[in-house]
């Protein structure tokens, strides 16, 4: 659903909601990543649902008001970033995946071995109640996506996102290939990209002459060492909006950084910083002061306002060791003059 105007989005301020974590995360599971949510009057229950991911796998949470929230299950095993797309009555769950899963029952008929697929793909699966969740399937595979090793000894995929566009179909965004951070060994996502399909299933085919979209640029503030995770809305107007996580290098500080930037799009190829500026400043202290990772972004009508659940770290002691903590934080987005503002653009 296309919601609000880019003019909108342009007018938005940004405060964190609460200083603490909305979702914090465990000893046993110390990173928590890559939130995407529905709220109660898109769910099929009345019910605010957050799908994240851990070293696990992708956990779903359930909550009456969007920041109490209860684990309710492990969806899918070793799953990574989960994006909920919905779709002709049902729930879409997309996610990465490239651990070892065995292979169909299909495939160990015919063979009578079971082997193991590890690289890295995008796969779906469907849902009627947020419940019962159907058998995956291979969306994208990265072996289809030229430069999904660059810097790599294995293609990496990474963050989809699926949209329906009346004039292109379905259009299948995601990140590809990786780096490391040298000072930290903080992980992020090198280049940003998009394939198409005229059917939900696929197959979808790498877009921009198989080229990224969007990839880091020696001479931007903000992306100079990587493209990081990004969160597409689109927009009214056939237009897109993006929120992007950069990885650049403080040059005064003399360490990697991460900063949320605001982009847009006229056709979802060409994209271009809204503001200067980032929407918010990571504190100096505290559970956020490492990174921002990732986030998710919708619009909240009863409070004239945007929801953004997002992920962040940072590094925490634990006796004499210390370790890199996730969790998940919540920003509102509004607009000095919200009511008269968002009822205009509806």
């Amino acid at each position: 659903m296309r919601v609000q105007s880019i003019q909108t989005f342009n007018s938005l301020s940004w405060y964190p909601f609460t200083e603490e974590p909305i979702l914090d995360a465990t000893l046993f599971t110390p990173r928590l990543c890559d939130p995407t949510f529905i709220m109660p009057e898109d769910s099929p229950d009345n019910t605010w649902h957050l799908f994240a991911h851990n070293w696990i796998g992708i956990q779903h949470y359930t909550s009456n008001n969007g920041l109490d929230w209860t684990s309710a299950k492990m969806i899918e095993l070793r799953g990574h970033s989960p994006f909920i797309f919905f779709n002709k009555g049902l729930w879409y769950l997309i996610y990465e995946k490239h651990d070892s899963t065995p292979d169909s029952l299909e495939w160990q008929e015919i063979t009578g071995k079971n082997r193991r697929l590890s690289r890295s793909r995008i796969e779906i699966c469907h849902t009627e109640d947020m419940v019962n969740f159907s058998k995956p399937q291979v969306l994208l595979d990265s072996e289809d996506v030229p430069f999904a090793k660059d810097r790599l000894q294995r293609a990496r995929l990474s963050r989809p996102q699926l949209f329906y566009d009346e004039k292109y179909g379905y259009r299948l965004f995601f990140g590809a290939s990786h780096i490391l951070m040298k000072d930290t060994k903080q992980k992020a996502s090198l280049y940003f990209a998009m394939a198409s399909s005229k059917s939900l299933l696929g197959p979808y085919e790498v877009a921009n002459d198989n080229k990224p979209l969007i990839s880091p640029d020696a001479d931007d503030k903000y992306r100079n060492l990587a493209t990081g995770s990004i969160r597409i809305l689109p927009t009214k107007n056939n237009g897109y909006i993006a929120f992007e996580c950069a990885f650049g290098w403080d040059k005064e500080n003399k360490k990697s950084v991460s900063a949320l930037i605001q982009l847009e799009s006229k056709d979802g190829i060409i994209w271009k910083q809204s503001n200067k500026k980032p929407l918010i400043t990571l504190p100096k202290t505290g559970w956020a002061s490492r990174y921002v990772t990732s986030c998710d972004i919708r619009y909240m009508k009863d409070d004239y306002c945007f929801y953004c659940y997002f992920s962040a770290n940072a590094r925490v002691k634990f006796g004499p060791f210390s370790y890199v903590k996730e969790s998940l934080g919540l920003l509102l987005g509004k607009d000095p003059l919200p009511r008269k503002v968002f009822e205009d653009s509806l």
